[in-house]
């Protein structure tokens, strides 16, 4: 279990721990609102104020004061007009925010507009409304697993289904096929590797799973996973998604139209970096999938990339 913590970075353990509870979502809009001031400005390092103020805009209260979800995040420093630097507990001796900026640590300045998705598919995630129950119960936790696979949040499903099969062994098949399809992808993500033994153990444990487990269509997943398989050996790749028995499309394309409203309720220029056009058309097929034509007549203007200081 250790070992398993170990790989993953602040933000991604941020996301677990946000995934066993879901009502502290509010601190990622700290994050994500940097990343839209960043795309607007420019500047890897903003003005504080702007970054409270709208982070705190869509709601009003985030629980704890500014400088203790700084803290939290971990991944974010100030800068007062000296150019000293606060991190970590430091910033708590910040009272006043006027003339301080705040910025990144490098490492999340390399693939900025990459690590700016993630967190969009992280609150797509966490404001679910297929979040049902309490959160000491399998159907609490199955709708937030299944939409972080379905997000391809490969590692972080990999990891969430490996604690909720310890912490719900009557439940573990399931959970467990899932770790082993996102372990799956992983693996060839980073080295092309098929691991065939993956998809044929977690078949195996779906065929000792219910048809339908908390409204997942664990039925159509087997069968999706047979297929897969078939195609595989053919040489043809693609991903498989989770489905619920009552899922609707029209639902779907609600929730995702009310995150792409949400994104443009945090202020700013559209996303539209010449230089990480990629990234982005990527993004906008991802976020709207059917609605990508309609999307892309609204887009224009640039925003350059903003160099690292």
């Amino acid at each position: 279990m250790l070992r398993l913590w170990e790989e993953l970075d602040r933000v991604e353990n941020l996301f677990l721990e946000l995934l066993d509870d879901p009502k502290k979502k509010d601190v990622l809009l700290y994050l994500i609102c940097y990343c839209q001031i960043v795309r607007r400005d420019g500047e890897y390092e903003v003005e504080l104020p702007k970054l409270i103020n709208c982070a705190e805009k869509p709601y009003k209260y985030i629980s704890g004061s500014w400088q203790d979800v700084l803290l939290e995040l971990g991944i974010l420093y100030l800068k007062d007009k000296k150019g000293k630097i606060y991190t970590g507990k430091e910033i708590l001796l910040v009272k006043n925010p006027e003339g301080f900026k705040v910025g990144i640590l490098p490492d999340y300045r390399e693939d900025f507009y990459k690590f700016y998705t993630k967190l969009l598919k992280y609150w797509s995630v966490l404001n679910s409304r297929r979040t049902f129950g309490s959160n000491t119960t399998p159907d609490y936790y199955t709708p937030l697993l299944v939409n972080t696979f379905n997000e391809k949040l490969f590692k972080e499903a990999q990891y969430f289904s490996e604690i909720l099969a310890m912490r719900f062994p009557r439940e573990k098949n399931f959970f467990l096929s899932v770790k082993l399809v996102s372990e799956f992808y992983r693996e060839y993500a980073k080295t092309g590797r098929i691991k065939a033994d993956n998809l044929n153990n977690s078949i195996e444990l779906l065929s000792k799973t219910p048809d339908v487990f908390y409204s997942v269509n664990v039925k159509k997943f087997r069968k999706d996973l047979r297929k897969f398989f078939e195609h595989l050996n053919k040489g043809e790749f693609r991903y498989v998604t989770i489905e619920f028995v009552s899922e609707n499309k029209k639902k779907k394309r609600g929730i995702l139209s009310k995150l792409w409203n949400f994104i443009k309720s945090l202020g700013g220029k559209r996303w539209n970096s010449r230089n990480s056009g990629t990234d982005y058309y990527s993004f906008i097929e991802h976020l709207l999938r059917k609605h990508k034509r309609q999307m892309m007549r609204n887009l224009d203007g640039s925003t350059p990339m903003p160099q690292s200081t």
